[in-house]
């Protein structure tokens, strides 16, 4: 079979030259989705380091079996020379891969434990590319900032040639220090982590062609009215307040604010480690997880969240389910809009709303596939999605979004946000550019929500986002 050629971009030379420059050096290269960090990876295994034993960590068993058929299949020179290191591969046979073979594509769960069995296996291996360099860092973390097996795993590979690559190093995450929470940003932590590792990153590559080949996301707020749900969300907004307040109080009390640093919003990050009743610990993460079943779920779901005296006492439950309609106006507002597009993908948190608007948009006669947590054949769906001009609508719960490229998707859906604003950004980098509508419930917090998300994505990712005009109830 012929290979494809490929002649290096302007901005993939740049990056190449500057590793080689730089070899031997701890790197950290920032490189945006759908610009090619497969495609780095194998000019440096295959053509600029022939003959250099690397192995390449990915993040997950999905992106593994990705990368092994890239590299095999897409422009190869790697043939005999590529092996795989992971759960589906028989443990007798691990060792004689490490042996036999000069580049190893390896979850970093198996690896570590080759190394605990036979450190010298690893001995020969001089370069280590980790793909998603991101994916080691905790979100909120406790002892240690890195998440398992990176802490062991880093320490067995003192000595070789790191290179971590990641479409985002600019997102912050919390890390507890003397019982106080401290936030910092991810990249000083994975340069604590790869000691003397220098940047490559995304404004380096400005003076090179890499904006010919930046497909802009547009991000728009699509307002979803709905007065019950405002009503609803407005008693939890108030005492959510109420509940910080008393949080705050208790902490004042026993002279323990230092803990926060004054700092009201930092409460939900060191509710577990605060010296607070159990009572108000459970009634804040109660709450809050209510206010999002309520911005995410269909009605008549995220009303059985509505018990215990606490919540009786400011909602009428048995009226509420007697006023509240079965299908979520988020839900109708994502069939007004999959109606006016060939292919739509939907993103939503919850498999109650797959369900809901999987059956909503059948109803209205669309074509819709899902894929879940529970989909075995998440591949041959989305290839039927991108193939299949028949087909409509992709419904899909957070599952695997690093993973999925979906270019075909003349507009992606957000049903629900979360505050993480890397992990928001990469949802909607899936389908390469193109339209993102946000959907938010009009005169709820969820509008100021999304707008300080949009806010953050624009301030970190300004290569590739812009923001359009919001779209109101009426789409016209």
């Amino acid at each position: 079979m012929s290979k494809t050629k490929y002649t290096p971009r302007g901005y993939q030379t740049h990056i190449l030259e500057q590793v080689g420059e730089k070899e031997g050096t701890p790197l950290l290269l920032e490189l945006d989705c759908g610009l090619g960090k497969r495609f780095i990876t194998h000019q440096l295994v295959a053509k600029k380091y022939p003959n250099t034993r690397i192995i390449i960590i990915v993040h997950s068993s999905s992106s593994l079996a990705e990368t092994i058929d890239y590299l095999m299949g897409e422009y190869g020179g790697l043939e005999d020379e590529l092996g795989e290191l992971s759960s589906r591969v028989p443990s007798g046979r691990r060792p004689r891969i490490l042996q036999e073979k000069r580049v190893i594509v390896a979850t970093p769960q198996v690896l570590a434990g080759m190394y605990k069995k036979d450190p010298s296996l690893l001995e020969p291996f001089e370069m280590v590319i980790i793909n998603e360099v991101d994916t080691l860092i905790r979100r909120t973390s406790n002892r240690t900032a890195v998440v398992f097996p990176w802490p062991t795993l880093l320490m067995y590979l003192e000595g070789k040639w790191l290179i971590g690559m990641s479409g985002t190093l600019r997102d912050d995450h919390a890390v507890f220090n003397d019982e106080q929470v401290e936030i910092r940003r991810e990249l000083d932590t994975l340069k604590q982590f790869l000691p003397g590792a220098e940047l490559i990153t995304m404004d380096d590559l400005y003076d090179t062609d890499v904006e010919e080949y930046l497909e802009p996301t547009f991000l728009t707020v699509s307002t979803v009215n709905d007065p019950k749900i405002r009503t609803i969300s407005q008693v939890i907004d108030e005492l959510i307040r109420n509940t910080r307040t008393d949080i705050m109080n208790e902490l004042a009390e026993d002279d323990n604010l230092h803990l926060v640093d004054g700092d009201s919003r930092r409460v939900h990050l060191m509710l577990e480690k605060l010296p607070i009743t159990e009572e108000l610990k459970g009634r804040y993460t109660g709450l809050l997880m209510l206010r999002k079943y309520v911005y995410a779920m269909p009605p008549k779901t995220f009303l059985r969240m509505f018990h215990g005296d606490y919540l009786t006492h400011y909602f009428n439950v048995s009226e509420l389910r007697r006023i509240l309609p079965n299908i979520s106006s988020k839900t109708t507002r994502v069939l007004k809009i999959a109606l006016k597009y060939k292919k739509t993908v939907v993103l939503t948190s919850y498999l109650e709303m797959v369900s809901q608007t999987k059956d909503v948009l059948e109803k209205a006669g669309l074509k819709v596939l899902t894929i879940t947590g529970e989909t075995r054949d998440k591949g041959d769906v989305l290839k039927t999605f991108r193939e299949d001009n028949e087909v409509q609508v992709l419904v899909m719960s957070p599952v695997g979004e690093r993973d999925l490229d979906i270019p075909q998707a003349e507009v992606m859906v957000v049903c629900d946000t979360i505050n993480t604003s890397k992990t928001m950004y990469q949802k909607f980098k899936r389908t390469r550019g193109g339209l993102v509508m946000l959907l938010a419930y009009s005169g709820t917090s969820e509008i100021r929500k999304v707008n300080r998300l949009m806010t953050r994505i624009l301030d970190r990712y300004p290569w590739s986002t812009s923001i359009v005009e919001s779209q109101s109830e009426h789409l016209g």
